[in-house]
């Protein structure tokens, strides 16, 4: 971010010192700001390049019209400032992405991951937050095996009656699972060592594959 904000402090420093701001000044700005990486990427070169063209004429032409007047100065000011600003706020949010994406690329997918960390989260007596991951590994495990489709909208119910409907033999172990998960995630929501056992030994029949798999209807 300091590479670009450099031209703006410069021309800052010109503006308090009264003295007049070229219109390339303001130009080789903008540019540093748009032309930068993270920008660069996130537009097409055909439509940045047209933009620029456009945006660099308006600029001359602002600045032609104003030399020489005090206003030059109050625009100058009020331009710089708001990309002072907007650099400011797109690192910002270009970090806040990166963020995201690095925590996105930090959930497991498969069952198995999810079944690891889980057992990593009890470990560590995290037992509440490895009961969640151990029920998104059993709804991974069926999604895996063609058994239910997943659905953010969809509850633990849901997916249990998903289930008895194509008279899939996993039913009976997931309500299983399904009535000590209930009254962690929206009973007392409470789950200590002993807990997260039993939901995995009721787990353990789906998430090993012993059940036997149903085809769905298609």
């Amino acid at each position: 971010m300091l590479p670009v904000l450099t031209p703006l402090v410069q021309a800052a420093l010109a503006l308090l010192q009264l003295s007049p701001i070229p219109p390339s000044t303001v130009r080789d700005t903008i540019a540093r700001i748009v032309t930068e990486r993270g920008f660069r990427e996130s537009i097409t070169t055909t439509l940045l390049s047209r933009f620029w063209t456009w945006f660099s004429r308006i600029l001359s032409d602002l600045f032609r019209e104003a030399a020489g007047s005090r206003g030059t100065y109050l625009v100058s000011l009020s331009i710089l400032t708001l990309l002072a600003v907007a650099a400011i706020a797109r690192s910002v949010i270009l970090a806040r992405a990166r963020r995201v994406a690095a925590a996105r690329r930090d959930v497991p997918e498969t069952a198995e991951e999810q079944l690891a960390q889980a057992r990593s989260l009890a470990e560590q007596k995290l037992y509440l937050q490895a009961a969640h991951l151990l029920y998104a590994a059993l709804i991974t495990r069926l999604v895996e095996e063609k058994r239910v489709r997943r659905h953010r909208s969809k509850t633990v119910g849901d997916y249990a009656r998903e289930l008895r409907a194509s008279g899939d033999s996993a039913a009976p172990a997931y309500r299983a699972f399904a009535a000590t998960y209930d009254v962690v995630a929206y009973g007392d929501g409470v789950c200590d060592s002993a807990r997260f056992a039993r939901l995995e030994a009721l787990a353990a029949p789906v998430l090993q594959g012993t059940a036997a798999s149903v085809t769905r209807a298609a």
